[in-house]
Order: C-alpha cells, then sequence, then structure tokens
C-alpha cells in the first residue's frame, strides 16, 4: 500500500524573547524546507543540539515539541520508523498539555504519527490519529487543503483493505458534505468526492445510490467544461454504466453513443478511452442479443488492441475537471 507524504507543518507562537534569545516563533517544516528554531535547528546536528538545550532549559515546552516533531521528520525520511514514532509520540503529548487536545499542532503531530505506524502496517493505531487530525483540521483548514486531502485518502485506503466500508461511505460522505458547505456544489473537490463515493456505490452493486451522484458529476463536468468535452464524454459513459446495471437499456446507449461522438472528435481513434466506451456499448449490444450491431463496434475495438490498448471494461472512470 502507498502511503501519502504527509509529514506536516507547525506553526507556533511561544512568547516574546530577549535579544539574546533564539527566536522562539517556529515555523517547522519537512523535507529540506526552511524553519527556525533557535536559528540553526535545521542544520545538520542542528536539531540534536537544540534539542539538548531545550531539555536542560523547558523539556516540557511547545518549543521542545516542535524540535521533537522535526526529529521525527528526520527519523522518519530515513526509515527509522520505530525512533520517529516515539518522538512524534512525546511531541504530541507536549502539544496537548501546553497548547490543548484541539489544537493545529495536535493535528500536525497526529498526522505524522499516522503515517509512521502505516508504513509499518499498522492500521489499527494510525486510524484513531488520522482521524484525529481530520476532525480539527475540519475546523482550522479549507477542505481542500493538502493535508485534508491526504488524510482522507488515507483514511479511505486503510478503510478499503480492511473491508470497512460503511467507515469508508461514511468518511466519503462527511468529506463531500464540508466540502460542499465550505467549497459550493460545483467546485472540483466536491466533484471528486462524488466520483469516490459513487464509485464505492457502483463496486457494492448500489447502483441506486450511485446514480443521482454520477448525475450530479455529469451536470458539474458539462457546467465546467462543456457539453463536447471529453470528461463530459466519461460523466456521460459513467452516467450510462450505471443505467445499464441496471438492466435500463435504452436509458444507456443514447449516452454511449454521445460519448463516443464527443470522445471520436477529441481523442485519437486509438484511443484507449474511446475502446472502453466502445466496448462497454458492445456488451449492451450482446447483452440484449443484437449482434448485427455489436459486429461492427467489435471491428473497430479490435483494430484498438491491435494498436496496443487491451479491452477495458466499463465503469467509473476518475474525472480530472478544471475550473474555467
Amino acid at each position: 500500500m502507498r502511503v501519502k507524504a504527509t509529514v506536516v507543518a507547525i506553526f507556533l507562537w511561544c512568547g516574546a524573547a530577549s535579544a539574546q534569545d533564539p527566536p522562539r516563533d517556529l515555523q517547522v517544516m519537512s523535507g529540506g524546507v526552511a524553519y527556525r528554531i533557535g536559528g540553526h535547528a535545521g542544520a545538520a546536528g542542528g536539531i540534536e543540539a537544540a534539542l539538548a538545550q531545550a531539555e536542560a532549559s523547558a523539556p516540557e515546552s511547545p518549543r521542545m515539541a516542535a524540535l521533537l516533531n522535526l526529529l521525527g521528520d528526520q527519523h522518519q525520511s530515513q526509515g527509522r520508523y520505530a525512533e520517529a514514532a516515539a518522538a512524534y509520540q512525546r511531541s504530541l503529548a507536549i502539544f496537548q498539555n501546553t497548547m490543548g487536545a484541539r489544537h493545529p499542532n495536535v493535528a500536525s503531530v497526529s498526522m505524522n504519527l499516522a503515517s509512521v505506524d502505516q508504513a509499518r502496517n499498522l492500521h489499527a493505531s494510525a486510524v484513531p490519529h488520522y482521524e484525529r487530525a481530520l476532525a480539527i483540521f475540519e475546523q482550522t483548514l479549507s477542505p481542500e487543503h493538502p493535508y485534508v486531502t491526504a488524510i482522507v485518502d488515507n483514511l479511505a485506503m486503510i478503510y478499503r483493505a480492511q473491508g470497512r466500508n460503511a467507515d469508508l461511505e461514511r468518511l466519503y460522505r462527511r468529506a463531500l458534505a464540508v466540502s460542499e458547505s465550505a467549497l459550493g456544489a460545483d467546485h472540483p473537490r466536491v466533484t471528486a468526492l462524488l466520483n469516490q463515493l459513487g464509485g464505492l456505490y457502483q463496486t457494492q452493486g448500489r447502483f441506486a445510490f450511485a446514480e443521482p451522484l454520477v448525475k450530479r458529476i455529469l451536470a458539474s463536468v458539462e457546467k465546467a467544461m462543456g457539453p463536447r468535452h471529453s470528461n463530459t464524454a466519461v460523466a456521460l459513459s459513467n452516467l450510462a454504466g450505471v443505467y445499464q446495471a441496471q438492466a435500463r437499456y435504452a436509458d444507456a446507449e443514447p449516452l454511449y453513443r454521445r460519448s463516443i461522438a464527443i470522445l471520436e472528435k477529441e481523442l485519437s481513434p486509438d484511443h484507449p478511452v474511446l475502446g472502453t466506451v466502445l466496448n462497454a456499448l458492445v456488451a449492451l449490444y450482446e447483452t440484449q442479443g443484437r449482434y448485427a450491431e455489436a459486429e461492427p463496434l467489435l471491428d473497430r475495438l479490435l483494430g484498438i488492441r491491435n494498436r496496443g490498448v487491451r479491452r477495458l471494461g466499463h465503469g467509473p472512470v476518475v474525472l480530472e475537471q478544471r475550473r474555467r
């Protein structure tokens, strides 16, 4: 299972300092991005030196917690996950005691600790840390913020791997409600979540639940990109697939045909997306015993396959939506 990189920032203010003291406003980032703790804590050996100083003067301070988070980042980047987890756990405890359980720094370290647990396949331990971070970040960050989307995606990976479909559905529905309230019904993040939730329903055979979501995706994509865009064609095909799965063949066929007409103008003749939709229409005709109508499409599909495109099944296709 691939874990998204989730080492995150900590921003905090630790009070005024004298002219002789190092800066006490801490901006902690990972991966070599500039951060400032005691002037040079990010340099080689600087973290350990700053930790030793903080351990001697203020071992339970937010500054100490931020340094421990940096140490955890360092260990995690080196694959030393047990040591990273220990550093993050102590950092988390200090932040909770000094800044409160709902502070964004608590969410940041919880997210980092969850990513370490996930990397070690300790999913049962990772989930509550992700859930806690998500609950805090939903109150402090935009639903499209990378931290929020990373947590949702990583939780979804864990739930899916564990077969926790009810939890996965709740996660998507909650993220969808928060995103729609904050961003509006036509925002790309909302469309992406509709696609994920609709895809979940389709894999479960719950096509009546998927249908209104797929219709919303089509309306949103068509509004944003126009009626002749290739993404509109994909959305048409997805809705047709939902109808087809419910044996609503008369509803599915014109959507497939419209999708194919768009793709023939927008894509190359051997594009795999076009092959996918042609394949779905062939399946529709074969299900109804309409072999004469399926045959010329099969010939086209065979030509595409012979040019290196394997036959693909119909179903939800991830949309890439851009705002005008």
